[in-house]
């Protein structure tokens, strides 16, 4: 039975943070085969109880738009209660959580990455090959339908059937056993739970103070990959020369590899605090 791993993107255009430029970010879900059906319907029986109705207003995201039902209905308290049972949900079936990251007003990570969109794409999916070699198994990776229209989606699509073909400087993909699927996040609740991850991870990325660091602090940052380190793994900031302190601020780590200085490192931009370049 084949993993899957539901990935959505997010993208901040005004983060808050020194010096820092729009941020476009990806993320993803990996839910092991046999639970995702069971997740699937948990999250849907979760969904009913709550109240959301049918059809596409009853989508959840993390920051939903006012032709959705839970704008308005799941509000303060509520929302937060909702959320936080959707990812201990997602914790009971034993998924972990992959976030990625780029500042779009600095080069590329990949020379060769059309856009930082592409960029972040093909570092997911290096991401999601670790991750399948590590379990010993194959996957498939099912991402929300890219804005625009389908000219967009197919050429998105495209780029994606390319890097698995192709490969990266770091990895051949021989675990993912078709190219990458695309479908309204509408219809899958795993979609929703991945835009919520990822939304809400880049907000803190970000800047936002308010709603995004409690929830990640207690319910995403305990779901990220951990292959003996988070920063850079299951967590990936690019440039890391100028964000690689925020992996101490934000997951309180001081490693990042064995042969980098612990954080917060002097020589890097936000030694003394995240906000402060």
């Amino acid at each position: 039975m084949l993993d899957v791993f539901f990935a959505d993107d997010a993208r901040q255009k005004n983060p808050t943070r020194e010096r820092m430029g729009s941020i476009v970010g990806t993320g993803c879900i990996h839910v092991p085969g046999p639970a995702v059906g069971s997740l699937e319907a948990g999250l849907a029986d979760l969904c009913a109880d709550t109240g959301f109705p049918k059809g596409t207003e009853g989508e959840f995201k993390w920051s939903p738009g006012p032709e959705l039902w839970m704008r308005a209905n799941l509000i303060a308290d509520d929302r937060t209660d909702f959320f936080h049972a959707a990812l201990d949900l997602a914790a009971a079936h034993d998924i972990t959580v992959t976030i990625v990251a780029n500042d779009s007003s600095r080069r590329t990570a990949m020379k060769d990455s059309a856009n930082h969109e592409i960029d972040v794409t093909r570092l997911l999916l290096e991401r999601v090959q670790w991750c399948l070699e590590h379990v010993d198994r194959s996957g498939l990776v099912v991402v929300d339908r890219p804005t625009g229209d389908r000219k967009d989606e197919t050429h998105f699509l495209q780029s994606c059937l390319e890097t698995l073909s192709d490969g990266t400087a770091y990895k051949n993909f021989n675990r993912v056993a078709i190219n990458v699927l695309s479908t309204p996040s509408s219809l899958v609740r795993c979609l929703q739970l991945a835009d919520l991850v990822t939304s809400c991870s880049v907000a803190y990325i970000s800047g936002e103070r308010k709603w995004a660091p409690p929830l990640f602090d207690a319910k995403i940052r305990p779901l990220l990959v951990d292959r003996g380190r988070i920063a850079g793994i299951g967590f990936k900031l690019h440039p890391a020369f100028c964000f690689e302190n925020l992996y101490h601020w934000m997951l309180g780590t001081t490693y990042v590899g064995p042969f980098e200085p612990a954080l917060p490192n002097p020589d890097r931009p936000y030694f003394t605090g995240p906000d402060t370049w």
